[in-house]
């Protein structure tokens, strides 16, 4: 069901909305880099702080505008974007496309108002692009995980969690791409309080989405769907156990949850600190490809039995052959 530009893009799409929310956050909150009349001629004149959100913020647009190109190429025709667009309906397909949209447009002002001087952009008007741009991205986050729960010919995927797994996944990745870029940042006491802050709040986030992934395994094994229980299986035991025990569940959660907790509690701060943070956000990254992976090819059944037909069969002792192909 899902090309490997799909899955490209459902992580890309993820992590750079993730990013582009996180970094809009931090400078509407903490940050408060100064635009207008008062901006930086260049980003060589910015505080390591003010550098780490522009770059995080640019690393977003470059993984949303990737995985955009992504989508384009796997749709194969420009033409139904653009029918998307011109002619809207009330569904989660064309929610998500105006969404995307309207992040990346926002995404490349706050990039370009942090990269070139433009002192006729205003401070005012750029946080209210960055509250815009969070808000947006949080739709981009969702959209994706609604759009698979509501495609009613997988029951994997038709659980409450899926659209939950993705939205603390694509959080999970913003905040490991803000991580990287406060690595390769200058040191100093602004970016040690970054990096604890970060990994503290991705802690929780790595608590809650193993707790998320738990349920919803173990209920998609208990589902009386037979496809569900055999999808459920793939993960758990099947073929796609690499995907998730280790791509997802060690690398993605365990390992992180391990480095960040006990890093981000120690009294001081060392470079080796830094690149513990630095190596766990990878992992964080490897872990978010991985988990979409696993999730999308568990999905991508070819036959599936409706309603326990499978287990049905003609007064001749022949099945009904009422099945569901996903072509």
């Amino acid at each position: 069901m899902f090309s490997v530009l799909a899955v490209g893009y459902l992580f890309l799409g993820g992590a750079g909305a993730g990013a582009i929310a996180v970094a809009s956050i931090l400078d509407l909150a903490w940050v408060k880099a100064p635009f207008g009349h008062a901006s930086r001629i260049g980003i060589g004149e910015a505080t390591p702080l003010e550098r780490t959100v522009a770059v995080g913020m640019l690393a977003g647009f470059a993984a949303l505008a990737l995985g955009m190109l992504f989508l384009l190429f796997d749709l194969g025709r420009i033409d139904r974007v653009a029918s998307l667009l011109l002619r809207p309906s009330l569904s989660f397909l064309t929610v998500g496309t105006y969404a995307l949209a309207g992040l990346a447009a926002c995404a490349a002002l706050l990039v370009a108002v942090r990269f070139a001087y433009l002192p006729g952009v205003p401070r005012g008007a750029v946080r209210a692009v960055e509250a815009a741009a969070a808000v947006v991205a949080v739709v981009v986050m969702l959209y994706t995980g609604l759009l698979l729960q509501n495609t009613g010919a997988v029951a994997l995927w038709s659980s409450p969690l899926v659209p939950v797994l993705f939205l603390l996944s694509s959080l999970s990745c913003g905040i490991a791409t803000l991580l990287l870029a406060a690595y390769f940042a200058p040191a100093d006491a602004a970016t040690a309080w970054l990096f604890r802050t970060l990994a503290r709040v991705d802690a929780l986030i790595v608590v809650l989405e193993a707790v998320a992934a738990a349920l919803f395994v173990a209920f998609a094994l208990a589902d009386d769907h037979p496809g569900a229980a055999a999808s459920a299986q793939r993960l758990a035991e099947g073929d796609l156990a690499l995907w998730w025990w280790v791509g997802f569940a060690l690398c993605g959660l365990v390992v992180p949850l391990a480095v960040e907790g006990v890093l981000s509690a120690r009294g001081s701060f060392s470079e080796a600190c830094r690149t513990g943070l630095a190596v766990a956000a990878v992992l964080v990254l490897v872990g978010g490809f991985s988990m979409r992976t696993a999730l999308a090819e568990a999905g991508s059944h070819r036959e599936l039995a409706l309603e326990g037909a499978a287990a049905e069969q003609t007064s001749e002792g022949e099945p009904t052959g009422l099945e569901l192909r996903l072509e």
